[in-house]
Order: C-alpha cells, then sequence, then structure tokens
C-alpha cells in the first residue's frame, strides 16, 4: 500500500489481505506520531520501503524534490522506531522486495 498513513487497524487488515505496507518520508517527520506509530507495531515481515521520489520531500528537506538515494534516510528512521537490530530490518525488507517483484535474491 503506497504511501500508507492509515490507522494500525486500516494497516492490520491490509496485511491480512496479503499487502505490504509502503514505509516512506511520512516516518522522518516526528509530528506523523500515527504514522510512526503504526510502523513501529507492524511485523516487519508486512513493510517495504519507499521515496515517493520526486514527490513527498523528507523532514529537513520541503520545497526540494525527494530522491531514491533518500531511502537511506527513510531506513535510518526506520531503525530507530523498530526494536529489531538494524542488519535483520535491511534483510526482511529486501526480502519483502524480493517477494513483491517474484525475484530471488
Amino acid at each position: 500500500v503506497h504511501g500508507f498513513s492509515g490507522s494500525l487497524q486500516h494497516a492490520e487488515r491490509f496485511v491480512q489481505l496479503g499487502y505490504k505496507i509502503g514505509v516512506g518520508g511520512t516516518i522522518t517527520y516526528p509530528r506523523a506520531s500515527k504514522t510512526r506509530d503504526v510502523i513501529a507495531k507492524l511485523p516487519l515481515a508486512s513493510l517495504l520501503l519507499e521515496t515517493d521520489a520526486p514527490d513527498m520531500p523528507l523532514n529537513g528537506f520541503q520545497g526540494q524534490p525527494n530522491r531514491p538515494e533518500q531511502a537511506a534516510r527513510v531506513f535510518d528512521v526506520l531503525c530507530e522506531l523498530r526494536p529489531e537490530p538494524e542488519d535483520e530490518i535491511a534483510e526482511v525488507l529486501l526480502n519483502n522486495t524480493y517477494a513483491v517483484f517474484n525475484v530471488r535474491g
């Protein structure tokens, strides 16, 4: 689900239906506490990293086009929100991406 910013209940329903939840620049904004909380509570296996480049600038980059390499900053913030170690988060996100695009890693 691209650019998800809904409730935990909506996210859980999407996950039950087999969808992945897109995690993008919204989580870089401290005021986006609802979205940050939802992303922290969902199973890691249900998440995908996204930038929505060139739209949705990250916090601190308002007024500038977003760029694909900003995914690294989204990843850093995701790691701050999640209890899992960074290397586990990276591995699970990579496997989630492989699964969505039906490719083998």
